[in-house]
């Protein structure tokens, strides 16, 4: 790694970023068509700059425990959010002061404009892929070795031509199909997803996002029945999803609690869902051995 890269992670990583990776940004060219291609955002590209932050282990297994999923709300979503984009923002400022060009793409959302239903500006999840940072698990889902899928990721795109990061080559992901088995909405299907990033082969499952987002944003009991914070009404699924359509089955429809609690929190857009990511057996391995390491440290103090 270069010197400015190294300036540049560390720099990242005190801002508050768990995980840094660098990707050369034409390796994204053979997946994507435009728009959504680095080079349709900032013409004069050649990096990619991918961070994440960890999403607490508790607020998870609080809401695995059927406990309460306002933690994850707010601290895998909506907090992290801010965090995400308060962390990019400042990568951009430190890319800028060195004279090069960056351009940040926010942490949620995509553009009103956006014709490819479930499609932001660009994609994180490929970019941290490419950035070797994690592979791909079957859910579609990235999973690194250090969190499993407990990560979400915000990438910047720069004119720095930067040494990428070497590709993660051991896939943290051992096809138990976990995410298959607790989907409540049969989103993730056992048919294979079949790509190249980079010149490198890379498989997931195929995801019924249609399905997927309806069960996420709290439109059906399915999600967690046993749980206190299901939601309570069942909206009917259109055949033909317009938007105003889909406004009235969010602002109308849904269960109210849910439209009283986003609006006064502002934590609309927070999965109601998240068993792929919650009940994924390599989440729950990272945590575990991240606990070992505490047992180890007591018993050395011990000793």
């Amino acid at each position: 790694m270069s010197t400015f890269a190294e300036e540049l992670r560390d720099y990242a990583l005190s801002q508050g970023a768990d995980l840094f990776g660098i990707a050369k940004a034409s390796d994204l060219d053979e997946y994507f068509t435009p728009p959504h291609r680095a080079k349709d955002l900032l013409p004069d590209v050649q990096s990619l700059v991918v961070m994440a932050l960890h999403i607490p282990d508790g607020a998870l297994e609080a809401q695995k425990n059927n406990i309460t999923n306002y933690s994850y709300n707010m601290f895998g979503y909506t907090y992290l959010n801010r965090e995400l984009d308060f962390v990019s923002y400042k990568v951009t400022k430190f890319l800028e002061k060195h004279y090069y060009q960056a351009l940040p793409i926010p942490g949620r959302g995509s553009h009103y404009w956006e014709k490819k239903p479930g499609y932001g500006p660009f994609s994180f999840r490929h970019a941290a892929v490419a950035a070797g940072l994690g592979q791909f698990g079957w859910s579609g889902l990235v999973l690194t070795p250090e969190y499993g899928p407990r990560q979400r990721f915000i990438a910047i795109l720069t004119d720095a031509e930067l040494p990428p990061t070497p590709p993660l080559e051991k896939n943290p992901c051992t096809k138990c199909f976990q995410c298959i088995k607790n989907c409540p909405a049969g989103a993730i299907t056992n048919k294979p997803w079949e790509k190249t990033i980079g010149g490198r082969p890379v498989t997931y499952g195929v995801v019924r996002t249609d399905l997927c987002s309806w069960v996420a944003k709290g439109m059906t009991t399915k999600a967690w029945p046993d749980a206190p914070f299901n939601p309570n009404v069942d909206v009917e699924k259109p055949e033909t999803l317009t938007k105003d359509e889909h406004f009235k089955c969010l602002w109308e429809k849904r269960d109210a609690r849910l439209r009283c609690s986003e609006h006064d929190e502002g934590n609309y857009g927070a999965t109601l869902c998240g068993r792929c990511m919650i009940f994924c057996t390599a989440g729950d391995k990272a945590m575990k051995s991240r606990l070992a390491k505490r047992q180890n440290t007591t018993q050395d103090t011990q000793e």
